[in-house]
């Protein structure tokens, strides 16, 4: 019967959007796409063994004596950051939509204090660990004709996407010196992470009014439209732990940093929302079934929470016999977050009508699921002392995305944030030179990501037939052909302010 085929279809679409891809700030999904104060940077963040700098309260508490030499103050800044994305065929075949963000960001502030037999030393700090802006936006209106005779429809299309994440830390470290070889460190971070997510597709066709004149009353004629949308925005306070060893004997240096799981504390200002409609209007003798699905929540209503996993890295630096020369290496492992609900929304049975709810297969329609496989990237340094003031350094390291081939599991029915998966890679280099008893430093990071033959988010291509068998046939049927692609380069300054006579230089 055609009411029952429709409803089918309905629920063939429900469990089909659970899956329907969109564009991503990629940062969500990766643990390495930025380096925390600019020593470290330049080095791509290989520095576990030593050589962190103000950022070992990050890479390894055990380092803060390292570094520490009575008070010091440390300013780090991305004096420009500029990212693009390309997406190609993303929603109709030989479309494409670029996405440029260019801001100014402020990245770490540290003070460094020690005591007065030197084996204890103390760091506090604020950084941001990440910070994204990511707006996609997509409009075309096309014209056709659908008929032997010279009806000319109008089809609209839009796309808008919003990713906006901010994640910033703010802590204090310290570290014990057991004996000139051996160290111990902690540090206890409070991380005040922000998420505020947007997603929407919407296709309308309908005739041209001056095209029907002069046609029959009982010519057919459709109206339709196609509309989803999903909105969620929290903010977590969570509470971040790292344990840190570090070991010198003879050229090398090794490190170790034990990153716990986040301890959530509270999490505010909680909404979600999400909407999936089909209208259509036809004075043909069997007019396709409209439907609406709508609900929003906030407040005390969800739960909210993005979760960080735990990790452990390790890190060795190898100083060749000239003294002139290091060589450095970091990996670090990141373990699987099991497959969770993001947002944990009230069960609401008000959201559509009773024969379309009834059928629903998962009847939590607000809720979101998410989670991350394990994860293991490589950071590759080199440091040559080209003067007695002067410093060159560079480094390379991977960027694996998380959720590439992610099986949520239990979870797979439960709708999820749409979300590209290709890997990043980066590439930095630079200068740090020492001015009095101050260290200044400058460089810059480049960074690629690249994955071919995705799905589609839709494709507004071939409009010409609608078949009401098919989900919100508007959106087209998509296929395995677009391309990704990600650049971004950043450029990055920092200053270590020392206020003791004596001088220190790291990495000497």
């Amino acid at each position: 019967m055609p009411a029952t085929r429709n409803i089918l279809r309905i629920l063939y679409f429900v469990i089909f959007i659970q899956f329907t891809p969109g564009l991503h700030a990629q940062l969500l999904n990766h643990y390495w796409s930025q380096s925390y104060n600019s020593i470290s940077s330049l080095l791509s963040g290989a520095v576990v063994g030593g050589d962190a700098g103000p950022s070992a309260i990050y890479y390894n508490p055990a380092l803060i004596n390292e570094f520490a030499n009575g008070t010091n103050v440390s300013l780090a800044a991305s004096f420009l950051t500029l990212n693009h994305y390309s997406f190609y065929n993303a929603v109709s075949e030989g479309e494409h939509i670029p996405v440029t963000n260019f801001y100014v960001q402020p990245q770490f502030f540290s003070m460094t204090f020690v005591s007065p037999n030197h084996k204890l030393s103390f760091e506090v700090a604020t950084f941001t660990r990440i910070r994204q802006r990511f707006n996609a936006t997509y409009a075309k209106t096309s014209y056709n004709d659908m008929s032997p005779v010279p009806v000319v429809n109008k089809f609209t299309s839009t796309y808008n996407y919003v990713n906006d994440y901010d994640d910033s830390w703010i802590g204090i470290g310290g570290s014990y010196s057991i004996s000139e070889k051996f160290s111990v460190g902690l540090s206890l971070l409070f991380s005040s992470s922000t998420l505020n997510y947007y997603n929407a597709l919407d296709a309308t066709r309908y005739p041209m009014i001056d095209t029907l004149a002069g046609l029959p009353d009982d010519f057919p004629i459709l109206v339709a439209e196609n509309n989803y949308s999903e909105r969620i925005k929290f903010t977590n306070i969570r509470l971040v732990s790292k344990i840190g060893l570090s070991y010198k004997s003879g050229n090398w240096s090794y490190g170790l940093n034990i990153t716990l799981p986040p301890l959530n504390i509270f999490t505010s200002g909680r909404h979600a929302e999400r909407m999936q409609k089909e209208f259509y209007s036809s004075n043909g003798e069997e007019p396709l079934y409209s439907y609406f699905i709508f609900d929003t929540q906030e407040g005390t209503e969800i739960k909210a929470n993005y979760k960080l996993p735990f990790s452990l890295a390790l890190g060795t630096i190898y100083n060749f016999e000239n003294r002139k020369q290091r060589f450095y290496t970091t990996i670090e492992y990141f373990a699987r977050v099991k497959p969770y609900k993001m947002i944990t929304a009230t069960v609401n049975d008000q959201i559509t009508s009773k024969p379309i709810y009834d059928r629903l297969d998962n009847k939590e329609w607000l809720s979101f699921a998410y989670g991350a496989n394990p994860v293991l990237n490589i950071a590759l340094g080199y440091q040559w002392q080209f003067r007695e003031d002067l410093l060159i350094m560079m480094g390379l390291r991977t960027d694996f995305n998380n959720v590439n081939n992610l099986d949520l599991k239990e979870l797979s029915s439960y709708n999820k944030i749409k979300t590209t998966d290709f890997n990043i890679y980066h590439a930095t280099g630079g200068i740090q030179f020492h001015f009095k008893r101050h260290l200044l430093v400058a460089g810059t990071q480049f960074s690629f990501g690249y994955k071919n033959n995705q799905l589609q988010i839709a494709d507004f291509t071939d409009v010409d037939q609608i078949d009401p068998d098919s989900p919100l046939p508007l959106f087209g049927e998509r296929k395995y052909i677009m391309d990704s692609y990600y650049y971004s380069i950043s450029v990055f300054l920092g200053a270590t302010l020392n206020f003791e006579k004596k001088e220190k230089i790291p990495g000497k």
